[in-house]
């Protein structure tokens, strides 16, 4: 027992969470060793709904020794967007993968990209690399990527029991034993594993590790021993939480009702089974950071705790899901502990997903290649240690600018959509006369300055070069040069409509016209354009009464066996003159016979009409037997039928009416809803069939009824398919592992086919806004220092300043430096819709469409917003601030001036043509 006693204050001793040991404790590694680096990134975890307050050992670790950047944003929150940009360091538009299906771990990503990632530039710089976890979504586990020396990768999406994953190579199934199985657990053992060799077989080689959880992603199935916390958890129902329909935000928001009572039961549900998933990653951070710390490798160590993307639970009347604009599924915790942080330290500014690449190979000392996008957040942590760097609101003020506006974006456009819109922007700057000098192309300003001289109005004048005509079918004018003759054609375009275009006569017209009339004049006839018919030949007309027919017979010389096949003469088949003459002679038969058939037809249809009134019965007398026999009408006496005989008529109508009525009576009893006895004596039970309901989502009971070994398919169910959205089904077999869900079925519509967007998300110490435009031009502005759950969009409560800013932001940083959008765009007002969705194809697949939105590339938001809010507010800006800011004033003022230069040079050429 003393033992016992003596062993466990050792251990307690040696507990890292006694901060004064914890201090105490002195790194063995030297100084100028490369430093471990070690990701640990889940599946579908938020920052706003309150995942993070039920993990208290990652907070101790992470939170209270490391610093919390609480603007952390993802570009794309989809799984497999984000992974492939979390790896890459690379925007969703530059590596191709739009969504979770699209070129995700396709050859042209393996080829292109995959062997770009950070893990390739470690595993070269000496770093023992290894991976655990959820690796992309259709991930089939047939090869290692490349950099990873330690694989441990899951094929296809996110599981916790019964799965398949690729370990160095092979592939192994996993069942659903917890203590073998649980795939979290077996994330945790394997990667301390891996740990614990690199540091005894390779003790001065750094290591690389990324751990990526499954939780709390579907189907979230919690360790046993936490399946019973976190009941009626309510952290989810925010303010925004069943606020609906918005139909001012996009077309998925606008058609979204408020939800039923069984789905807001089911958001609390989901609620509970995800905290309970955490619960296990909690367990995971724990024990790799007391590993590090037995090790002594927990100082010399860089940690990071960051999702792939948020989630929202009932938030807007959407039941579950991601992929919104909004903060909830864009947001994500991100935590860091290392060298040189300072504990407890929050750190306000933007962070994105694609900078946590750039960030590792900071850390590792390696140069980060041009093709990432995004940059090290070391800066910030650097920056940090001096307070005075630092504003009451937690923004660290860098030596070189640090960017306030990032791009979230999700889907592409497509080529015929891009189309329509570059036409339909074309024909917005065309109209307006500002912004097409602004816009057009050096051709189509040349044209407009020709054409407002006044030397080139129509019509031509004598040794006037050009001519500028106005054409009501094209938008651009025509600039043509004045040929010889032309001084005599007014082609002007006068108050009372278009242009008159004279057509030439042609000569070839005016000769017909005179032959036709010297015909008329020579054949006394005034209608030769009817069209002479040629009469059909006519047997009736071709004989006479007394003549021999036509057809003449010919030498039966083929003939029709009982097989029903033909057999002819042996000459047929070997004379080609014998077999030509046969043949024509037959044709020729055919044709005749033909027009004797027709002709038949027409005697037929003759005497049909011609039909006399008399009958051959007026060769019988009126009384003749003959009739009565018959039973033909005539003049005897009526006849005398038995009484007790059935009319066969009557007896024949009847049948069909009760047939009708059968027929009705089945089909009102089919649609009715009927009481059955449910096997019981007192109980009457009312059936529900598929005809119930007759507007989707409708109900379909053949799928309570699989076949043996049929799977069922969830996604677009024919029970719950709607137009143009992405329904799925739940029901109580959702879930294998407690807590069930025993409320029953129900649909549920997570997204829309047009939930394509490009937004501008900024924060910065004046700042917090969201600008979006969707693929259907839908637009979207939100103030969050005044909104900040994004309840209302403020689209229409601001001038038109900020939005033609937020996208002048946007084009500003596609550029591939500051210098060159200077000189491109100047400081000018608006910017077109083509260059926002990057009009250029052979830039917006490369890195000059969409370069990096910070540092010297990036533009802060005092300089596209300014003072176009709604409302004024009062900025606490230093002497920089209002630099920058009196600097974008006057360079507006120089561009409205040289516009109402250009302007009144314009009114006043046309005020000389046309007057007032």
């Amino acid at each position: 027992m003393c033992i016992l006693t003596l062993i466990c204050s050792c251990i307690a001793q040696r507990s890292p969470y006694k901060e004064d040991i914890y201090n105490r404790r002195s790194n063995k590694k030297k100084k100028n060793d490369k430093p471990n680096i070690i990701v640990i990134i889940t599946d579908d975890q938020d920052e706003l709904l309150g995942s993070m307050h039920v993990m208290p050992k990652t907070l101790k670790w992470m939170r209270d020794q490391g610093v919390h950047f609480n603007n952390s944003f993802v570009s794309t929150p989809m799984c497999c967007p984000s992974r492939s940009s979390f790896l890459t360091g690379m925007y969703t538009h530059n590596h191709h993968v739009y969504t979770n299906n699209e070129n995700c771990s396709s050859p042209y990503w393996q080829a292109n990209h995959e062997s770009r990632s950070f893990a390739t530039y470690l595993s070269n710089a000496g770093y023992r690399t290894g991976y655990f976890g959820k690796y992309l979504n259709e991930y089939n586990g047939t090869y290692i990527p490349a950099g990873w020396r330690e694989w441990l990768g899951l094929v296809k999406n996110s599981r916790f029991y019964n799965y398949t994953v690729n370990f160095n190579g092979q592939k192994m199934k996993h069942e659903d034993n917890y203590y073998q199985d649980y795939f979290t657990d077996l994330i945790a053992n394997d990667s301390v594993t891996f740990l614990k060799r690199s540091k005894q077989y390779f003790p001065k080689r750094p290591v690389l590790m990324v751990l990526s959880t499954p939780a709390p992603h579907g189907p979230e199935d919690a360790a046993p021993q936490y399946q019973h916390l976190f009941y009626n958890n309510t952290f989810h129902r925010t303010p925004s939480w069943n606020v609906a329909p918005n139909y001012d935000k996009q077309y998925l928001l606008k058609v979204t009702g408020k939800m039923e009572p069984i789905e807001q039961r089911f958001t609390d549900v989901l609620q509970q089974k995800r905290l309970q998933t955490l619960q296990s990653v909690d367990d995971l951070v724990d024990k790799v950071c007391n590993e590090l710390w037995m090790l002594g490798e927990l100082d010399n160590t860089y940690i990071l705790y960051t999702s792939d993307h948020g989630y929202h639970l009932g938030q807007y009347g959407v039941i579950k899901g991601k992929a919104l604009p909004y903060d909830f599924d864009t947001r994500v915790p991100l935590y860091m502990r290392g060298p040189g942080i300072l504990p407890r330290s929050k750190i306000s500014n933007m962070v994105l997903n694609i900078d946590i690449a750039a960030t590792i190979l900071d850390i590792a000392g390696l140069e980060i290649p041009d093709h990432f996008d995004g940059k090290s957040i070391l800066r910030l942590i650097k920056a940090y240690r001096d307070p005075q760097n630092v504003d009451s609101k937690g923004f660290v003020k860098t030596r070189k600018p640090w960017g306030d506006t990032v791009l979230l974006e999700r889907g592409k456009i497509t080529g015929k959509r891009y189309k329509d819109m570059m036409r339909e922007q074309k024909r917005t700057f065309l109209e307006n006369p500002e912004t097409r000098l602004l816009y057009a192309t050096p051709k189509q300003k040349r044209i407009y300055k020709e054409c407002a001289k006044p030397e080139n109005q129509p019509p031509c004048k004598v040794n006037q070069k050009y001519q500028c005509i106005k054409d009501p079918k094209r938008k651009l004018p025509r600039l043509m040069k004045c040929r010889p003759g032309d001084e005599t054609k007014d082609l002007m375009l006068n108050d009372n409509g278009p242009p008159c275009h004279c057509k030439k006569r042609r000569k070839r017209r005016r000769i017909a016209r005179l032959q036709r009339k010297y015909l008329q004049t020579q054949m006394k006839t005034s209608n030769l354009r009817s069209s002479i018919k040629r009469k059909k030949r006519s047997y009736i007309n071709s004989v006479d009464e007394n003549s021999v027919p036509p057809v003449s017979p010919i030498d039966r010389r083929c003939r029709v066996l009982q097989n029903n096949t033909v057999s002819c003469d042996q000459i047929l088949y070997q004379d080609a003159d014998a077999w030509k003459n046969h043949k024509d002679q037959l044709d020729d038969m055919i044709q005749e016979y033909r027009k004797m058939l027709e002709d038949l037809r027409k005697y037929r249809r003759h005497l049909k009409k011609e039909k006399p009134r008399e009958t051959f019965l007026s060769q019988f007398d009126k009384n003749d037997e003959f009739l009565e026999s018959v039973g033909l009408p005539g003049t005897s006496p009526a006849c005398k039928c038995d009484t007790n005989q059935t009319n066969f008529n009557a007896r024949k109508e009847a049948i069909k009416e009760a047939r009708k009525e059968r027929r009705k009576r089945k089909r009102k009893n089919k649609n009715k809803k009927r009481k059955r006895d449910c096997n019981q004596n007192d109980l009457k039970c009312t059936i529900h069939n598929n005809n119930q309901w007759k507007t989707p989502p409708l109900w379909n009971s053949s799928y309570w009824n699989l076949q043996s070994g049929e799977k069922l398919r969830r996604r677009d169910h024919p029970a719950c398919k709607r137009d143009n959205m992405d329904c799925s089904i739940m029901d109580n077999s959702h879930w294998k592992t407690q807590p069930y869900w025993t409320n029953g079925p129900f649909c549920f519509c997570s997204n829309s086919n047009n939930n394509t967007y490009w937004c501008l998300r900024t924060i910065n110490s004046t700042h917090d806004l969201l600008y979006c435009e969707f693929i259907n031009n839908f637009i979207s502005y939100y103030d969050l220092t005044e909104d900040p759950f994004q309840l209302k969009n403020a689209i229409h409560d601001v001038n038109y300043g900020v939005p033609s800013r937020s996208r002048k932001a946007y084009d500003y940083n596609t550029t591939s430096s500051a210098e060159d959008a200077q000189k491109k765009f100047g400081n000018a007002k608006a910017i077109s819709s083509d260059q926002y969705f990057g009009g250029r194809d052979s830039d917006f697949e490369t890195k000059q469409n969409l370069q990096k939105f910070q540092g010297s590339n990036s533009i802060s938001s005092d300089d596209y917003f300014g003072d176009n809010s709604s409302k004024n507010r009062s900025y606490n800006s230093g002497p920089d601030l209002q630099e920058i800011k009196d600097g974008v004033r006057q360079g507006v003022t120089k561009v409205a001036g040289k516009i109402s230069s250009i302007a009144s040079g314009v009114m006043t050429s046309l005020q000389d043509k046309y007057g007032n």
